[in-house]
């Protein structure tokens, strides 16, 4: 929660992505139904004082700098290093990017679980649900729980999701879910990707779909 706070989302997005993220606010995705606003609360909010305040009433940091893996073959140096210099002002924590020459190599590590600091992930979903961001990633055992998180609470609010009688029960479910990582923290939210493209006068009724990807089958040539 100390290091989630000490984030500036808001700046990162505007300097680094030049506005192609959304700062995240939890979980889960704004696009697909049952999306929360603001389910992370003050967390996802950039408090540094507030932070300091959190690290000191968790025993503070000692040891050897906190490391954020990220692979190299792609543009993620500059958001790594603006993440770190955040914690590090805020928290005190010397904070260092690790570079994996290749997403292949990073990947390995985090399935053998060999990482020993922080590691980015990324998550596209498999289809539009609530459901299909916090079960792949946070529920025991799930495959892409990479962390290794677990909690019966957890894990029993996503069970009775899966089996409630109405979509409006199953989602309440699913969100109360996500109230439980906003206690655990398993991971650090920090932006959605915004869908970016362009089209020529040529074309009309250019859209994209969930995915990001153009609806080729509506496109109209002009």
């Amino acid at each position: 929660q100390a290091i989630s706070m000490a984030i500036d989302r808001p700046t990162i997005v505007k300097q680094i992505f030049n506005g192609a993220m959304t700062p995240a606010t939890g979980w889960v995705s704004p696009i697909v139904d049952g999306y929360k606003e603001g389910a992370c609360g003050e967390y996802c909010e950039f408090n540094p004082e507030k932070a300091k305040q959190l690290l000191e009433e968790a025993g503070g940091w000692s040891g050897d700098p906190l490391t954020l893996a990220y692979n190299a073959d792609a543009p993620h140096k500059a958001w790594v290093d603006a993440v770190c210099g955040e914690i590090t002002n805020a928290l005190g924590i010397e904070c260092q990017g690790k570079a994996y020459p290749q997403f292949k190599a990073l990947r390995d590590d985090v399935g053998n679980k060999n990482m020993t600091g922080a590691f980015r992930t990324g998550w596209q979903m498999d289809y539009p649900a609530v459901e299909n961001f916090l079960t792949p990633l946070y529920k025991t055992g799930a495959s892409s729980n990479d962390g290794g998180y677990s909690n019966e609470e957890f894990d029993k609010l996503l069970e009775e999701g899966d089996t409630a009688e109405s979509a409006e029960e199953s989602t309440a479910k699913y969100q109360e879910a996500q109230k439980v990582l906003v206690e655990d923290a398993p991971a650090v939210p920090l932006w959605y990707s915004n869908t970016t493209g362009g089209y020529s006068e040529a074309v009309s009724d250019v859209n994209f779909d969930v995915f990001g990807v153009p609806e080729y089958h509506n496109i109209v040539k002009n």
